[in-house]
């Protein structure tokens, strides 16, 4: 948790739910873990305020609470949750994202705008508010949001700080072990841990399951569970179980940021007819990612044939594609036909038949090895691959995206389904970072800075003379770049002396790049631009109180055109356009945020 993390929250906080609660989360933040009356103490607010406050930020999980099992609840203390209010800056990406997704007739927009506004809410209670003809509606966008992972259901142990939840769990495991002679405290303690942390892992993901939140529909009505899905197969009905109680996951949007950023990045990279193919597998691996960092993570396969069946019929593939000239594709046609005649006769070596690499950037050594793959059986099934000529395109497309080994967008693993492919997301997003880094750096200190930077990351650690020569650039000229790339925090300085004396001019100088600290400091140095953006917009409504003032009238809110005069309105055009600008300009600075820190 770093500085300008907590003045940003802070700043949400006290726009959005008032003094009184961004008084008691910057008490919180201060000075950690509190009781109701150490809050009142260093506040100076009274119990029945600090009570007041504390019930939205409890139902939003922006503080967390803690019970002793020991003690009454008058003793319990309260930590706030510096993530989870951090996410209020990403509450107008996810309401994009379902309106993308969802039609607004749906109520699945509406149904994510109230629990940004609640925080948690009880499918029962909701339904029970609406007619039933909107109750109906609504049930079926429930289904679908939680089918989507969009929606996640809470359980009690969710409201409490994963630390004291966890040494809850070790406690209890400790004491089920029985003290023996033969069995040393320390290998107990050690037993405990390790049976703990199964246990807890198990806790945190009960909303992996499919069918988390939902149950099978009684008379088969309800949203089937495979719609939205790809690799999943034909299920039962089901509908939202209406005790369930609902809140977003975040984490579940943080992955299809992270889809979108990848995306992006391939119609930058490859072009846009490939992208729009590498979005079709990501959607096909959506229903089995559930986070983006899992350290449970196993690899998700996904076959040409799913990614075909799932692609768009009016997406051009050819179209992309810089194809061979027909003379040479019927001579290869002829040949491939010719070989695997051979191969049915017994009278091909099996030798011959081994599968090219995919490691080649060459375009024939990635059509050369496709048509192996095509040919490596000879049923029916795979000559019906090899004959359809979108398959084929389809199969080019992916080979596009799996032959740069500096940015491997996916590898293939098999020949199933036409081809199977995998994704390694750790390796990928690592790749990602470094290049946003990099475009960063250019930003704000030039390109040969940016040059600088990587060479010092493939070489590991170098001295500045060895730098200048591989860099083709005189040291007085690097100098001033190395010395602002150290003050940002991208390089660091390592001292190696030559002698015990560890006389400066027999001392060895080397550069590094740190990227964990580097990306760290990063950003915070993007945090502290969006609490600047954001108290230039508290900035711009505090010179216009009368208009903001005015605003706080409901009669006002609903019919500004006749309840404010020409001049008013006018302050308020300003008002908001300054306001968009710097909160689309937030918006973009979240998604370094997200690159560096939470993918």
């Amino acid at each position: 948790m770093s500085q300008y993390e907590e003045e940003l929250v802070v700043l949400l906080l006290r726009d959005i739910y008032g003094d009184i609660a961004a008084t008691v989360v910057d008490t919180l933040l201060k000075y950690g873990r509190l009781t109701l009356q150490l809050i009142s103490r260093y506040s100076k607010l009274p119990l029945a305020a600090i009570q007041r406050a504390l019930v939205p930020l409890v139902q939003n999980r922006f503080v967390l609470y803690w019970v002793d099992e020991n003690a009454g609840s008058d003793n319990a203390t309260y930590v706030t949750s510096t993530r989870n209010m951090y996410n209020i800056v990403r509450s107008g990406m996810f309401v994009s994202f379902v309106l993308d997704r969802f039609p607004d007739t749906s109520g699945a927009p509406d149904i994510v705008k109230n629990l940004l506004l609640y925080g948690h809410i009880r499918a029962s209670d909701y339904l029970a508010a609406q007619s039933a003809s909107q109750a109906a509606v609504s049930k079926s966008a429930i289904t679908l949001l939680l089918q989507r992972k969009l929606l996640t259901t809470l359980r009690r142990h969710e409201f409490n700080p994963q630390s004291d939840l966890y040494m809850r769990i070790f406690k209890r495991r400790l004491a089920a072990i029985p003290r023996s002679k033969a069995v040393s405290e320390a290998k107990r303690e050690g037993q405990a841990h390790s049976e703990a942390t199964e246990e807890f892992n198990a806790l945190k993901r009960v909303h992996d399951d499919i069918n988390d939140g939902l149950v099978a529909a009684a008379d088969g009505i309800g949203s089937s569970s495979t719609r939205g899905h790809s690799l999943t197969g034909s299920l039962p009905s089901k509908t939202v179980d209406e005790s369930a109680v609902l809140a977003l996951n975040h984490e579940k949007f943080a992955v299809l940021m992270r889809a979108q950023i990848l995306r992006h990045l391939v119609a930058q990279r490859i072009g846009k007819v490939t992208a729009a193919v590498y979005g079709k597998v990501l959607d096909c691996m959506e229903p089995k990612l559930f986070r983006c960092v899992d350290n449970t993570y196993k690899a998700i396969t996904v076959t040409s044939l799913e990614v075909l069946h799932s692609l768009d019929a009016s997406i051009e593939l050819a179209s992309a594609l810089a194809m061979r000239s027909s003379k040479k594709r019927s001579r290869s046609a002829s040949s491939r036909a010719s070989k695997r005649q051979k191969r049915r006769h017994g009278t091909e070596d099996s030798a011959g038949e081994s599968d090219d690499s995919m490691g080649s950037n060459n375009i024939s050594d990635l059509e050369s090895s496709h048509q192996h793959d095509d040919n490596e059986d000879g049923d029916d099934e795979d000559d019906n691959f090899a004959n359809s000529s979108r398959m084929e395109h389809l199969n080019f497309h992916l080979a596009l995206l799996s032959c740069n080994q500096n940015l491997p967008f996916m590898t293939k693993v098999g020949n199933k389904g036409g081809g199977e492919w995998t994704i390694d997301f750790d390796m990928l997003t690592a790749r990602v970072r470094e290049l946003e880094y990099d475009k960063l750096i250019t930003q704000k200190q030039g390109a040969i800075a940016c040059r600088l930077l990587r060479i010092i990351r493939d070489k590991g650690r170098i001295d500045e003379k060895q730098l200048a020569r591989i860099a083709l650039l005189p040291p007085k000229d690097i100098r001033s770049q190395l010395t602002a790339l150290h003050e940002i925090g991208c390089l660091d300085l390592q001292e190696v002396p030559r002698g015990t004396d560890r006389a400066p001019s027999r001392t060895y100088y080397l550069w590094y790049h740190k990227p964990k600290c580097a990306y760290a400091l990063m950003t915070q140095a993007v945090l502290k631009t969006m609490v600047r953006c954001y108290a230039r917009v508290i900035e711009e409504r505090g010179r216009r109180p009368s208009v903001m003032t005015k605003l706080l009238r409901e009669d006002v809110r609903l019919d500004e055109v006749n309840m404010l005069t020409p001049a008013e309105r006018e302050e308020l055009r300003r008002v908001r356009g300054v306001e968009e600008r710097f909160i689309a300009h937030m918006t973009k600075l979240d998604k370094h945020v997200l690159i560096f820190r939470d993918m």
